[in-house]
């Protein structure tokens, strides 16, 4: 199984993300692999620190004094991350320019995990000048590796935080009304579930509009909620069939009115 594993690699036939290494000793990694800088553990996750400290050595060296803020989000600041989870990164520079992504990409290629990277890149001018809506969210989803995120983003207030919940909740329920108009039932059952995510986005920024509690984990939540917000949560812990989609899109559906009620009028 090793020597096969070695021979794909060698021929350019795999996918880091797939990779799941059973003996990893460092006296057997052949040093064509140990060259590639690839992050890997036992269970398949990203050593965090480990690629965030190279990340941040490398985007330094590049860009010098130009480097304002890199930060990590997502489920790797959650502590929630699985062997499929993305790698998001916050970087902002005090320009972009095509040049800048393409050594950015170089970089990201570079460091192994390319097809895990994602996040979010942009210049200085341009983030202080950003949706206000935005920023609360991103602010408290994001963890500083490099420089302070709020030192460089604009005021907010909780109108900007109710406007962000609506634009979220706007967009869930067209897209629920939306597919099952126009898709399947079978892809109804199959996608219904991925909605989890943006309930998860509403939820924190909800809870910190009315209580001033940001949930930080989706571990968090169940126990940081009630009503209708926790019955809709709890809906993603059951299948969902064709018997019951009905049941918990008229729940979701409800729900997101009740959310729209619930963020009118604030200043």
């Amino acid at each position: 199984m090793y020597q096969s594993c070695l021979n794909d690699i060698r021929a350019g036939n795999y996918h880091f993300k797939y990779i799941r290494w059973y003996v990893i000793s460092e006296d057997i990694i052949p040093d064509f692999l140990k060259k590639a800088s690839v992050v890997c553990t036992m269970n398949n996750l990203v050593d965090i620190k480990d690629y965030t400290k190279r990340l941040t050595d490398e985007l330094k060296a590049e860009f010098g004094d130009r480097l304002l803020y890199i930060g990590l989000q997502g489920s790797y600041l959650r502590g929630e991350a699985t062997p499929d989870s993305d790698i998001d990164i916050m970087l902002v520079l005090d320009e972009i320019h095509a040049a800048d992504l393409n050594i950015y990409r170089r970089i990201l290629e570079e460091l192994g995990e390319y097809d895990r990277a994602c996040g979010f890149v942009c210049g200085k001018e341009e983030l202080l000048n950003w949706f206000p809506e935005e920023i609360c969210h991103v602010l408290h989803t994001t963890s500083d590796i490099y420089g302070k995120l709020n030192e460089i983003v604009p005021d907010y207030n909780k109108n900007d935080i109710a406007d962000y919940i609506k634009m979220c909740v706007g967009n869930l329920y067209h897209m629920l009304c939306h597919r099952r108009i126009h898709s399947e039932l079978e892809k109804n059952v199959n996608k219904v579930p991925l909605a989890k995510r943006d309930v998860f986005f509403i939820l924190q920024n909800l809870y910190y509009l009315e209580e001033n509690n940001f949930i930080s984990k989706k571990s968090e939540v169940a126990s940081a909620i009630n009503g209708i917000d926790l019955q809709v949560w709890e809906c993603f812990s059951k299948d969902i069939t064709p018997e019951n989609i009905d049941q918990n899109l008229d729940l979701l559906l409800n729900w997101c009115k009740d959310v729209l009620k619930r963020t009118s009028g604030y200043k």
